[in-house]
C-alpha cells in the first residue's frame, strides 16, 4: 500500500537529500556506537553539538524564509502533540538509545557501513514496530487523548515564535563551547581547557544576530485573536478552508461542492460531516476529479488531508484542505464555546458560528468539553 503514495518527484529529491543526510551523519562520526556511547557518559559532546547546531540552522532558515515570503508554513506538515503517550514515548526511546548507542537515523548510517551495532539496532527497530503494531488494541488507547493541532512553544508560552528562536539560540551558543571544557575535564586529556577564554565563531555570531532579529521582528498575537482566524482570512488561504466557511458552503449549497473524507476504517454511526463522502488515502490517487469542482478534503487532524491533497495537487488537481480537520468542525460546528464576555474577538467569533451551529444541530457549550447528541461516533483522536 505504500505505492499510491510514492509522488515520483519528491521520492527522487529524497534520495539525494537521504544519501548527503547519512554521508553528513558519518563524517561527524554519529555512525559510531561508540561516539553516542562517550556522550552519554559525558565524554564527548559530538552528538548535542551537531543536534543542536541543525536545530538552530533549521530553525533560523525556516523563520526567516518565511519572513522573507520564500516558504508558506502553512504548507509546512506540524505534528500533533499528546503529552502522555510522547513522554511514555521518550522514556522507551531514551531507554533503547542508551542500550544501543544508536537512533533510528545514526543505526541506519551504522548498518550501511556494515557494524554489527547498526544492524542488530535496525533488527531490533523493525521488531519493536511489528510488536507495537500487535499490541496496538491495547496500546492504543495511550494516543485516545484530544491531541493538541499546531501547538508549538510559542503559543504554549503566550509568547512570540521569534523570541523563542532567540532563547533557544542563546541557549545553545552557551551549551556548545560549555560541552567541549566538560568533555575536556572529564577526559582529563587539558586540564587548562577551563581557563579558555569563551569565543564567538563568525557563524554563531551570524546565528546570534538573526536570534536577535528574529525576537525584535514583531510579537504575534495571544489567546484568542492568535488561535481564532476570522471567516474573510481563511476564505482567502489558497489551500485551506475554515469551518466556518466550509459549513456557509454547505448550508448555501455552493454549486459543486464536494467533500471527502479521507479517513480510513470508519464505522457505519462514526459522524461525517454532512454530505461527504468517504474516500481512504490510499484511493485518492484514482480519484475522478471534474474542472469546477470545489473538494475539500478533511481527517481526524491535518496530516491525512495534507498527504490527500499533496497526491491531488500533483496532478493538477484544485482541492483545499479543513484547517485543523473534525476537531475544527466539533469545536466551531458542534459544540461551539461559549467565550468569556471580556474577549472580545472571541465573542464576536462565537457570534458568527451560533447561527450555523444551530442549522446543523449543534449546541454551545459552557466548558471545556461538550457531548453532542445524536451525533453518532466521533473520532477526532488521530491524524
Amino acid at each position: 500500500m505504500i505505492a499510491p503514495l510514492f509522488d515520483a518527484p519528491s521520492g527522487l529529491l529524497a534520495i539525494p537529500v537521504g544519501v548527503a543526510f547519512g554521508a553528513t551523519l558519518e563524517r561527524v562520526g554519529l555512525g559510531s556506537a561508540r561516539t553516542i556511547a562517550d556522550q552519554l557518559n559525558a565524554r564527548d559532546f559530538t552528538v548535542l553539538k551537531v543536534m543542536f547546531s541543525a536545530i538552530v540552522t533549521a530553525m533560523l532558515g525556516i523563520f526567516w524564509a518565511s519572513r522573507l515570503g520564500w516558504l508558506d508554513l502553512a504548507r509546512v506538515a506540524m505534528p500533533t502533540t499528546d503529552i502522555v503517550p510522547q513522554l511514555i514515548g521518550a522514556v522507551l526511546f531514551g531507554a533503547g538509545f542508551a542500550l544501543a548507542s544508536l537512533c533510528p537515523g545514526t543505526a541506519c548510517v551504522s548498518a550501511a557501513t556494515g557494524t554489527r551495532d547498526g544492524l542488530v539496532t535496525i533488527g531490533g527497530l523493525f521488531a519493536g514496530t511489528l510488536l507495537t503494531s500487535l499490541l496496538w488494541t491495547e496500546l492504543g488507547t495511550l494516543a485516545e487523548r484530544a491531541p493538541a493541532e499546531n501547538a508549538t512553544l510559542a503559543t504554549d508560552l503566550g509568547i512570540s515564535p521569534g523570541l523563542v528562536i532567540a532563547i533557544i539560540t542563546l541557549v545553545a551558543l552557551i551549551v556548545i563551547p560549555l560541552s567541549d571544557r566538560i568533555a575536556a575535564h572529564r577526559r582529563s586529556e587539558r586540564p587548562s581547557a577551563a581557563r579558555v577564554p569563551l569565543r564567538l565563531s563568525p557563524l554563531a555570531a551570524v546565528a546570534l544576530a538573526l536570534g536577535t532579529l528574529a525576537a525584535a521582528s514583531g510579537k504575534v498575537p495571544t489567546g484568542a485573536a492568535a488561535t481564532q482566524r476570522t471567516v474573510a482570512d481563511a476564505d482567502a488561504a489558497a489551500d485551506h478552508v475554515d469551518a466556518l466557511v466550509l459549513a456557509q458552503w454547505i448550508r448555501d449549497r455552493k454549486p459543486q461542492l464536494r467533500i471527502i473524507d479521507v479517513r480510513a476504517g470508519l464505522a457505519a454511526d462514526d459522524y461525517r460531516i454532512p454530505g461527504a463522502v468517504d474516500i481512504p488515502l490510499q484511493r485518492i490517487p484514482q480519484l475522478d476529479a471534474h474542472a469546477g469542482e470545489t473538494i475539500v478534503l478533511y481527517a481526524d487532524g491535518s496530516g491525512q488531508a495534507a498527504q490527500a491533497w499533496t497526491l491531488l495537487h500533483a496532478r493538477g488537481v484544485n482541492a483545499v484542505v479543513l484547517r485543523d480537520g473534525m476537531a475544527a468542525w466539533e469545536d466551531n460546528i458542534l459544540a461551539p464555546r461559549v467565550p468569556d464576555p471580556s474577549d472580545t474577538a472571541a465573542v464576536r467569533r462565537f457570534d458568527q458560528t451560533r447561527e450555523l451551529s444551530a442549522w446543523f444541530g449543534g449546541r454551545p457549550s459552557h466548558g471545556a468539553a461538550a457531548t453532542v447528541p445524536n451525533q453518532g461516533t466521533r473520532r477526532r483522536k488521530t491524524c
